[in-house]
């Protein structure tokens, strides 16, 4: 698990450092609670469902595992504001990541 230090948050964004390292489900799950608890109520992380950034950070890790941008895809934003097609996006290639 990565130190929650690794999460910068903003108003609408989160940034998560090194965000490929943290590999299951439900770690990222533990990550995102213990950054939100520790955030105050206006920060993106407080905002945006649970789920839309879990499948958001998955499809991150899926390219990484798969080798595609890895420079881009080892950290991961979590924007407050989603397109209705990144959304979309991030929930079929979220399927595909089984690690």
């Amino acid at each position: 698990m990565i130190p929650v230090e690794n999460a910068i948050t903003t108003p609408t964004n989160t940034h998560i450092l090194d965000s490929s390292m943290v590999r299951t489900k439900d770690e990222m799950r533990e990550f995102l609670e213990t950054v939100r608890r520790q955030s105050s109520p206006e920060m993106a992380v407080c905002q945006r469902d649970i789920e839309s950034m879990l499948r958001e950070w998955r499809s991150h890790n899926f390219f990484y595992r798969i080798h595609v941008f890895r420079s881009r895809t080892k950290d991961v934003d979590l924007e407050l504001k989603q397109t209705w097609y990144r959304e979309l996006f991030c929930r079929v290639v979220s399927f595909f990541y089984f690690w």
